[in-house]
């Protein structure tokens, strides 16, 4: 037995001898930071560091040599107190066999203890606890980074201090009666850009800047006060995810429940395909896509076939190029545009293609190049449709076609077939410019338009007004070449100078009888009556909207409403009116002819502004509000096919358009050329017609988006075909 207990005996020796022989390696003792960095004695300086441990015997501090009192200790964590007899110089600490040196100590009387809060932007009102504030020779100073920050409120224990603009990070400097201290470091909170700069939910946003927080939950950011997702986080960048409900507005950051704003985030719609061109050919193509609503930065748009990567060649809002790889096979193009994406038409590899037609719209006989690849040379061996009908091929080569529109064409893709392969065109739209009516109802120096429900328009010259049926024959309605004022029905009705037509949805005529100081009403069945009399001013044009109400304008007075019934009369714009109008949306737009704009009045207000062109600035521009040029505008009509407002640009001769957002468009004239006073009689494409309308040209649309506009000095209406 006791030969047991001597071998374990034995034994512990042994170990603890190995123990003694093979210490435990400790963590490196360093001194990081302390705060605060000066101070009276029998303050309480906190270290931040290493290796400290548990035990507060284990550390031993200095302050300067002079031996301080240790209140607290962690890992990380020293609470020393400031010696009484200390003076300014390092602090040293001595822990488990090491010993190392921080930075100096100050004794004096300003001390730094807290900062609140520690992070913002510019203008972050912060709060510097401590000592020795209070300024005897002069106010308390403070920098940051050299920049000086305002002092808002001051006394011996507190400032308050604004962070200035663009201060960056870093400690903030107290200067108080020639003496100096630091302050724990700022985090200076900065947003410099967003990207991109559009999209919609789901788009992956990149906030560049300065002072986030690397811990992704520490970021709470939002676009235009919605939530967002954060996914990735660096100390100057975040990436985050566009949430639901997304609306256009600021995006910020908020860290520390300080709230940094940053550039606005505009939502677009998905990317929208209108055409991609050719639908076919070999590796290497070069493909134009149109659209609305791509990004203008080539790097934003990623275009694949198939799934497979194509290379963007260039970008814009509204039209993409972009090349077919080497190793593409067919199937669907596909667009990603900061995230939204949208399927566009399957594009064949092969070597037949059609990419450009030349031009894209006309009417029968119209003459187009077809551009592409693949063709056969022998004119006989191409095969060119249109809806089922076939197009006449003329010329041909490797690269063109040149083929002659047939009787009959309608809106369709102009394809080709060569041998046993066959390739989808682009589409060509009928649309162009042509004679709709020739003759005398053509021939007064100004007109009023306007079509009912069945196709058959309205004009009106001097006293009588004409029926031009759909297919151009025109027969005399009401009035006659005798001026009066005279109810009755069709030509036994008298009208003195008429000055402008509308139409109701009952197909209801309303006339301005300027120099009778009235407005007509005109039945389907040709019964003239005298809807409202006693306007003691020649009234000009008309407009009746869907609910019934009726208005008219002058060229002194103003714009005047007559309610259903025409029981009263409401003044509604106080500008002069020269041309045609239209109401919509509870405002009027006209033409300030003399101004060269589009302008409009809220009715609700009566408040007048330009709406777009630029005032007292003739040109040929199209474009934004701003930008637009135009030269001496005159009648507007609204279609509601297409959403637009078009306008006879008198000066330019020709047929222009503007947006509800006032971008305006050229739809034809000037041979395409964009110059003022060009003018002629030419029909055809869109790009090559000329026109010879003057300011007082009736212009109206039919219920197809057709346009129609009225040339004295060719005795004839012409047709605008769009559809």
């Amino acid at each position: 037995m006791k030969k047991l207990i001597y071998l374990g005996l034995m034994m512990l020796a042994v170990m603890a001898g190995c123990k003694k022989e093979n210490p435990a390696v400790s963590v490196q003792l360093t001194i990081k930071d302390f705060f605060p960095v000066s101070g009276n004695p029998g303050t309480v300086v906190t270290i931040r560091g290493t290796g400290f441990g548990k035990n507060l015997d284990a550390n031993a501090v200095a302050f300067n040599g002079i031996a301080a009192s240790v209140l607290n200790v962690n890992d990380t964590l020293l609470v020393v107190q400031a010696p009484d007899k200390g003076t300014t110089g390092k602090i040293t600490i001595t822990a488990h066999e090491q010993t190392v040196n921080g930075n100096v100590y100050t004794y004096q009387a300003l001390s730094v203890h807290q900062l609140a809060p520690a992070n913002g932007p510019e203008g972050t009102n912060v709060y510097i606890s401590g000592a020795g504030l209070a300024g005897t020779d002069g106010p308390a100073t403070v920098t940051i980074n050299g920049k000086p920050a305002i002092v808002s409120n001051a006394n011996d224990t507190l400032l308050v201090v604004v962070i200035p603009p663009g201060a960056g990070s870093g400690p903030l400097e107290i200067s108080v009666n020639g003496q100096k201290t630091v302050s724990p470091a700022f985090t200076f909170q900065a947003i410099g850009s967003i990207k991109p700069l559009k999209g919609g939910a789901g788009t992956n946003v990149t906030i560049t800047g300065t002072g986030f927080s690397t811990n992704i939950q520490d970021n709470a950011v939002a676009f235009n006060g919605v939530s967002a997702k954060v996914v990735s986080a660096s100390a100057t960048a975040l990436v985050v995810t566009a949430p639901t409900g997304v609306q256009t507005g600021p995006v910020s950051v908020i860290i520390n429940s300080q709230k940094t704003a940053g550039p606005v985030f505009t939502v677009v719609p998905a990317p929208t395909i209108k055409s991609v061109a050719p639908l076919s050919g070999p590796a290497g193509t070069l493909v134009t896509i149109t659209g609305r609503d791509f990004s203008e930065l080539k790097e934003e748009n990623s275009v694949t076939v198939n799934g497979m990567q194509m290379n963007v060649m260039s970008a814009s809002a509204t039209q993409l190029t972009a090349t077919i790889p080497a190793t593409a096979t067919s199937g669907p193009l596909a667009l990603n545009v900061n995230n939204q994406t949208v399927t566009g038409p399957v594009f064949t590899v092969q070597a037949l293609g059609v990419s450009k037609l030349l031009p894209d719209n006309g009417l029968a006989g119209s003459v187009v190049v077809m551009k592409g690849m693949g063709f056969s040379t022998n004119v006989a061996q191409n095969i060119v449709t249109i809806n089922g009908l076939t197009v006449q091929v003329t010329a041909a080569t490797d690269t063109t076609l040149t083929v002659q529109m047939p009787v009959g064409v309608t809106t369709g893709t102009l394809n080709v077939e060569v041998g046993s392969l066959s390739a989808v065109g682009p589409v060509f739209r009928r649309a162009g410019v042509e004679v709709f009516y020739k003759g005398t109802w053509a021939t007064a120096p100004s007109s009023h338009m306007v079509f009912d429900s069945k196709g058959n328009m309205f004009v009106g010259i001097n006293a009588k007004i004409g029926r031009i049926a759909p297919d151009g024959t025109a027969t005399a309605f009401a009035g006659s070449d005798n001026s009066g004022n005279q109810d009755g029905t069709g030509t036994a009705a008298m009208f003195s100078n008429i000055g402008g037509l509308g139409i109701d949805a009952q197909d209801n005529l309303y006339v301005a009888d300027a120099w009778n100081g009235s407005i007509r009403k005109i039945t389907p069945a040709g019964e003239v009556s005298t809807y409202y009399r006693g306007i003691t001013f020649s009234p000009r044009f008309v407009y009746a909207d869907a609910t019934g109400n009726v208005y008219f304008g002058s060229e002194y007075n103003g714009y005047f409403k007559l309610n259903p019934g025409a029981t009263q009369m409401t003044q509604v714009g106080r500008v002069n009116g020269n041309a045609q109008f239209v109401v919509n949306n509870g405002k009027i737009f006209y033409a300030n002819t003399d101004m060269h704009t589009i302008q409009q009045i809220v009715m609700s207000t009566g408040m007048i502004s330009t709406f777009t062109g630029a005032s007292w600035q003739d040109g040929y521009v199209d474009g934004p509000p701003g930008q637009s040029r135009m030269n001496n505008p005159s009648g507007i009509v609204f279609d509601p096919v297409s959403g637009l407002f078009y306008f006879n640009d008198a000066s330019n001769y020709s047929i222009r358009a503007f947006a509800p957002d006032g971008t305006v468009s050229t739809i034809t004239g000037a041979a395409g050329s964009y110059l003022p006073w060009k003018s002629g009689n030419v029909n055809g494409p869109l790009k090559d017609a000329l026109f010879g309308m003057n300011q007082s040209a009736g212009i109206a649309v039919d219920k197809a988006g057709s346009i129609y506009i009225y040339e004295q000095r060719f005795s004839q209406i012409r047709k605008i075909v769009l559809q």
